[in-house]
């Protein structure tokens, strides 16, 4: 790999760091250290990637009929999303994914589909609602036509089309496949059905989208002890079970050393309690105080909701999370935040626009497809680049940091 020449690189314990020159200073007077924690603290290539082809795949033969191989949605499809740094939220990727394919069908198809749609009595419930089609399609299985060859051509399409994607996430996906003029008003009706009829984006207690991927991931007794609902869809274990811990104790307790626990805090677009049953007692050597996760932003946004009349998004790639994180920091403070995607590099970005010392340290051995995460992140001018969380602490010494 041609190194890009504002890095260098630093060697340690058999493993490379890479950092941007023009950032030593600020890395070697690192105060303190923001997690995020899906992809750095805890491995979730088999739990949220393999929710979001099971997702994918449920919804697709639920609405179609025909059996669509989870394998289709690889490592690789579903980094292609994260790449263009909107698609940090995983439903938005399953949203995505599912928009271009039913909208890639056959004209035939989408024509039949969107009949099927408009005559099904329409319920709020997503189980019902899901369900209402799914009757149909099990009695008339030839409602579709396709074959295993569409689907791949399909896939083909798919990865295409990510390239046409941006950090706006589920918006530029629209614009890109109805906001082109020359769209049809066949095609626009039908896409503006399905969306409707997916409810997205919206919650669990509406949208198919978000309650399918929720059950799966999650399974019974998480599902119910995070959202207070019974499962409908899924009621096994959850891929959150496939999840194992990335962070060492050994790196946490040198990181600890030298800064402190009140310094090492975490900013996730995940819920709490998935993070608590992988991360157990690992939780409590955080800053809680310093630490924000999913419901922190959601409540943050049902308030500008309330008291502004504002729709915002607060998820990443916006700098909500992380400026939440360091209140109780000081303000001159150099904070590092580490992250494994696209969308953790741009929240940085942001951050660092409105003026706080904030640097981001790329991750990328954990993430199904290390080569690529790699290059990303250094074409993108990230200020390190790491193999996991458990090198920071050697980095950090390899470039001078003043441990004690």
């Amino acid at each position: 790999m041609m190194l890009p020449k504002e890095y260098a690189t630093f060697s340690f314990n058999g493993e490379k760091a890479y950092v941007r020159k023009d950032r030593l200073s600020e890395l070697r007077r690192v105060d303190g250290v923001i997690f995020d924690c899906d992809g750095v603290l805890i491995d979730i290539r088999d739990s949220y990637n393999k929710a979001i082809s099971k997702a994918v795949a449920f919804i697709f033969e639920g609405l179609t009929g025909y059996a669509f191989p989870e394998s289709f949605i690889s490592n690789e499809v579903i980094f292609l999303f994260r790449r263009s740094g909107g698609f940090n939220n995983d439903w938005d990727t399953v949203y995505g994914i599912l928009m271009f394919l039913l909208v890639d069908l056959p004209e035939k198809i989408r024509c039949q589909l969107k009949e099927l749609m408009e005559t099904v009595e329409w319920q709020p419930d997503p189980f019902g609602r899901f369900s209402s089609i799914r009757d149909v399609e099990k009695k008339d299985v030839e409602l579709t036509g396709l074959s295993s060859e569409v689907l791949k051509g399909m896939i083909i399409d798919l990865k295409e089309f990510t390239q046409l994607l941006d950090a706006t996430g589920i918006a530029s996906v629209d614009e890109r496949l109805v906001g082109d003029c020359g769209v049809s008003k066949a095609f626009s009706q039908f896409y503006n059905v399905v969306k409707r009829f997916l409810c997205y984006p919206a919650d669990v207690g509406k949208s198919i989208i978000a309650r399918v991927f929720e059950e799966f991931y999650c399974g019974l007794e998480l599902f119910q002890k995070t959202y207070g609902m019974e499962p409908k869809f899924h009621r096994g274990l959850g891929m959150v079970e496939n999840e194992k811990l990335i962070i060492r104790p050994e790196a946490l307790d040198h990181l600890t050393r030298v800064l402190g626990k009140a310094k090492l805090g975490i900013a996730s677009g995940s819920h709490l309690e998935p993070a608590r049953h992988v991360l157990g007692k690992f939780l409590d050597r955080f800053n809680l105080e310093s630490s924000v996760f999913l419901e922190t932003m959601e409540e943050a946004e049902r308030q500008y909701l309330r008291e502004e009349g504002l729709e915002i998004s607060l998820k990443k790639p916006h700098p909500f999370s992380l400026l939440k994180a360091v209140e109780a920091y000081g303000p001159n403070d150099t904070i590092l935040y580490v992250g494994d995607s696209m969308e953790d590099a741009l929240m940085v970005k942001e951050a660092r626009n409105l003026g706080k010392p904030f640097l981001f340290a790329g991750v990328y051995r954990y993430s199904g497809v290390e080569d690529a995460l790699l290059h990303c992140f250094l074409k993108s001018g990230c200020d390190m680049v790491i193999p996991s969380v458990n090198e920071l602490p050697y980095a950090l010494e390899a470039l001078g940091r003043d441990w004690k």
